[in-house]
């Protein structure tokens, strides 16, 4: 071992040392043991020359029979005694090798606490876990069991050559002149095992990196389809994680045999000058036997000290690793201020800060005075220094230069603890431990805090209601990061949290910017609740969330450009205002194009599916396929009979609307569906939703909700619940996704998507939607074309729609109660600076854009984009077509330029999982404008049937003609 090698070794054992009286007795322990195993061959030889001794004389006098049956007593004793040895050495090193890793754990952990912010900001989470548990483990191996080897071993080589130098110091040489060969073996080992204990330990971390961001982001791996990419992530990590063990392993091995037959050689040799060269000449028969079987004994020892150079070199690699983050320096502290609680006035006196890692400076130059009870907002685009800003008050860093004041003292005077306890945060990203709801809120410093202090919080931050629904109250575990509670519910909770503390300065970082627009406003009365006589920091990119601030702060790359009240900036017309035109002027129905020759370009796709190219084509395969049609039919009508006849269907205690067609693909549903549940509830009427959630992979009834996997829930279901607000449930059985919806929700009136052919659901009201565009195809029922039933099914229902791109649907072949429009009215912007755009304003920023498609009816999407006016490079796709990322490659390459990508808002909901950081995708939100002749049509039709009482009909007056649904708040 080199110099820098003893030095780490000796200050490993330094942790072994406090425990020396154990551990001299534990090698005492090893020396009896050994010598009672040499014992037992020196009374095998005994035996030997007593029966050699007998054989002579020809007789067994009763002295020599005693002396033979001495010989198995003591083997027995000498066993025995060797067992017990060997237990008591081995229970005693064990004792100190896990005390000595419990010690480096808690070091290492410890210094996690205390580590400043720089060292996370350079490290990997998953090289952190895995110091502390792979890592630190491998020094049991070189704080303990090595120098067990170590010593046991080498007692047991010393005894064994005493013994055999005893009997023959000429035999014993010929074991000495295989040394050289051992050694060169060993050392060639040695350096070996060093470079791949490092490997091991390096590849463990990346296996363990992988692992825990899986597990933590497993909601984002799921809603962004990243399960082949992580998948693929950790099958390499773990396959140079095995290539580094299958070359230690190898390495140990070989050198292992090489020094076993190195010693099996030299044993051989032994036996032939024994024979040969007359070397055991006056040696007894019993001597020789005792010299070759202690001889044979060595070979064990020496193999496992040749095993201790892989324990030692790997040992102390870890070691490396481990001493270099326990002498990583803490956070300094070297302030002597304390104080109780602050007034709350925070200075910045024209500080730079630079992050280690970059060589731009975060902040430059900035000064500002925020005073006490002063709430202050920080605006600006993503990298700005908004959050640098905010991360030096409570000293996570420091300043490169300048100062930053707390009531007039700086902050790097005050002692950490007593700065810290002055700040609360509540941030975008909310840290919930596995504990329960009530720990959480009282966390850390707060702990003890009573029940009633608690409540009290909760009650403050709007909290209540959902805290009270959990099935234990506030001693309900809230699960691994608060998994079990929505992202609303964990703001609030971490309000709660910050208005236990009652810190008179807050920082809101973030803190409304992951939820929907109706959770923003539930929260929004929460946090004037906590920000209430505090020096508040408010960082935001949502600006409607600061409106009321009294200064805003726009910071553009590290340097404040502007500030004032949010009027005064407006009235400015710089650079907040254009941030904030950029997000609230996007309210304005859709409008005819004013430029824009409104032209779609449709790229070279996959070949249209195999049943589009025969169902809307009189080509031969229909004709072929026509029985199979006819069984198709027969098989339909016998299962509607027997649900009409039976009586088997489920009958729900409230009414039922069906929305659906007789034909597949798209024909404007789900459109329809929202258009109906927010005229239903403007009527006042409490709505519920259930759909068959076409695509997802649930095997039971599932709430769905705005942000709901569409892995579990299909694409559909997530959108009407984020544009409706009610609750949605699916299931193939809509039976009983509709029980499911009933037991957890107070509901008037049941809307079913797609729910035509579902005869298991009773219904009170059926509505089926016609494309007009498309109408019925060749008119065959499926697999020959696309109906599911006869074109005389429509003569049943209560009502058909046509959906037309016009108010006129004539060249359909039966009659119609009315026709919809689907009309754009904003284009949504997911991903990278998340924004809401009326048609106007993106027309206005893009003339061309790439647009996917993978609906049933792409043709209403182009004839939507027409209507905007734009250039089009358009790719379709099947219908619930599942998305891998491989169709985003052109885009991504740069092969259309600059040009962003539009799709629908069902395709949004897959879509946007597979965006990486800094892209953006837009969707075009589409409404029906429905003529009031319709909507009056739907009033003397749902009041017939009971749905909407005489009063409920007249609540609401009638749209005007064709005016889009959209308007309407769900």
């Amino acid at each position: 071992m080199t110099g820098n090698d003893w030095s780490t070794y000796a200050r490993l054992l330094g942790y072994v040392r406090p425990y020396w009286p154990l551990f001299l007795l534990a090698i005492v322990c090893y020396g009896l043991g050994s010598g009672a195993e040499a014992y037992v061959f020196k009374l095998l030889g005994d035996l030997v020359d007593q029966i050699g001794l007998s054989g002579s004389e020809g007789t067994f006098n009763n002295e020599l029979l005693s002396g033979l049956l001495r010989v198995p007593i003591l083997m027995f004793v000498a066993a025995l005694g060797r067992a017990m040895a060997e237990v008591g050495g081995e229970y005693l090193m064990s004792r100190i090798s896990f005390r000595v890793v419990h010690k480096l754990r808690l070091e290492l952990f410890d210094s996690l606490l205390r580590l400043p912010a720089a060292f996370f900001d350079a490290s990997s989470q998953g090289h952190l876990v895995n110091r502390i548990t792979f890592t630190v483990a491998q020094l049991r191996d070189t704080g303990t069991d090595a120098l067990k080897s170590l010593f046991q071993d080498s007692v047991k080589v010393v005894v064994y050559f005493g013994t055999m130098l005893y009997l023959s110091w000429k035999l014993t040489l010929v074991f000495v002149a295989a040394a050289p060969l051992v050694a060169a073996v060993v050392a060639f080992a040695s350096r070996r095992f060093r470079r791949l204990g490092r490997r091991i330990q390096n590849s463990m971390g990346d296996v363990t990196h992988v692992a825990s961001e899986t597990v933590s982001g497993q909601r984002v791996v799921r809603i962004f389809g990243g399960e082949r990419y992580e998948s693929e992530r950790f099958t390499a990590a773990s396959l140079a994680n095995t290539r580094q063990h299958l070359k230690l392993i190898v390495t140990k091995v070989t050198s292992t045999q090489i020094i076993q037959v190195t010693v099996a050689a030299a044993l051989s040799l032994l036996i032939a000058l024994l024979v040969w060269a007359d070397l055991g000449a006056g040696l007894s028969a019993g001597n020789v036997v005792t010299l070759l079987g202690v001889a044979g004994l060595l070979a064990r020892p020496i193999r496992k000290l040749s095993e201790v150079n892989a324990k030692l070199q790997r040992g102390l690699a870890a070691a490396e690793d481990v001493f270099a983050q326990l002498d990583e320096p803490g956070e300094g502290d070297r302030g002597s201020v304390d104080t109780e609680r602050v007034a709350g006035r925070i200075e910045f006196d024209a500080v730079n800060f630079r992050y280690a890692t970059r060589d731009e400076a975060a902040l430059k130059d900035v000064s500002l005075t925020i005073e006490p009870g002063e709430t202050v907002a920080l605006v600006g685009r993503s990298g700005s220094g908004k959050s640098t800003f905010a991360n030096l008050i409570p000293r996570f860093y420091e300043p490169t230069s300048g100062s930053i004041r707390l009531d007039g003292v700086d902050v790097l005077d005050y002692r950490r603890e007593s700065l810290r306890r002055q700040i609360a945060l509540v941030n975008q990203q909310v840290v919930l431990f596995n504990d329960t709801l009530a720990r959480n809120i009282a966390y850390g410093a707060l702990a003890g805090a009573d029940t009633a202090a608690i409540e009290a919080v909760v009650e403050r931050a709007n909290a209540t209601e959902f805290v009270e629904r959990l099935p234990d109250g506030l001693d309900t575990l809230v699960g691994d990061d608060g998994v079990l509670l929505s992202g609303g519910q964990r703001q609030r909770v971490a309000i709660a949290r910050a208005l236990l503390k009652d810190a008179p300065v807050l920082i809101l970082d973030e803190a409304t910017s992951a939820l929907d627009n109706e959770s923003e406003r539930a929260i929004q009365a929460a946090l004037e609740e906590v920000m209430r006589g505090r020096t508040t920091l408010v960082i935001a990119h949502r600006l409607s969330t600061i409106e009321n601030a009294d200064r805003i702060v726009v910071l553009e790359q590290g340097e404040i450009v502007e500030m004032g009240s949010h009027a005064q900036l407006i009235e400015q017309g710089g650079a907040y205002a254009a941030l904030y035109a950029a997000q609230f002027d996007a309210d304005k129905a859709p409008a005819p194009p004013a430029e824009g020759n409104g032209a779609v370009t449709k790229l070279a796709q996959p070949e249209a599916s195999l049943e589009t190219r025969i169902w809307y084509r009189n080509s031969t395969a229909s004709r072929l396929l026509s029985p199979a049609a006819w069984l198709f039919g027969v098989a339909s009508r016998r299962r509607r009979a027997r649900f009409k006849h039976t009586g088997v269907s489920y009958r729900a205690p409230v009414p039922v609307v069906i929305v659906g067609n007789i034909s597949a693909g798209g024909t404007g549903k789900s459109p329809f569906v929202i258009f109906l549940s927010r005229w239903l509830r403007s009527r006042g009427l409490k709505v519920g939703i259930v759909s068959r959630g076409h695509g997802g992979r649930s095997s039971a009834p599932l709430q769905v909700f705005a942000d709901s996997d569409p892995v579990l829930a299909g694409d559909e279901a997530p959108m009407l619940a984020r544009r409706t607000g009610v609750p949605v449930y699916v299931d193939k059985d809509r039976a009983a996704a509709v029980r499911a919806l009933l037991e957890a929700h107070a509901i008037d009136i049941v809307l079913a998507d797609d729910g035509l052919q579902h005869y298991a659901l009773e219904r009170d009201v059926e509505i089926a939607l016609i494309d007009a565009a498309r109408g019925f195809g060749n008119g065959r029922l499926m697999p020959a074309g696309p109906l599911r039933e006869p074109i005389s099914r429509l003569e049943e229902v209560d009502l058909v729609v046509a959906t037309a791109s016009d108010s006129t649907a004539d060249s359909l072949a039966v009659p119609v109660d009315g026709v919809v429009v689907p009309c754009p009215t904003a284009v949504v912007r997911l991903g990278f600076g998340a924004e809401r755009l009326s048609v106007e304003e993106f027309r206005a920023r893009y003339q061309s854009v790439v647009a996917l498609a993978g609906i049933g009816n792409p043709q209403r999407f182009e004839a939507s984009l027409a209507k905007l006016g734009l250039d089009v490079q358009l790719r379709t796709y099947p219908d619930h077509h599942d998305y891998d990322g491989s169709e985003l490659l052109e885009w991504r390459n740069g092969v259309f330029g600059s040009r962003p990508l539009l799709c629908t808002e069902k395709d949004a909901m897959k879509l946007a999982r597979l965006l990486r950081g800094g892209e953006a995708l837009f969707y075009l939100e589409i409404d029906l404008a429905v003529p009031a002749p319709l909507e009056r049509r739907l009033t003397e039709l749902f009041s017939d049937k009971g749905v909407l009482s005489s009063e409920a009909s007249t609540s609401a007056s009638p749209s005007e003609p064709m005016t889009p649904s959209a308007n309407e708040s769900p």
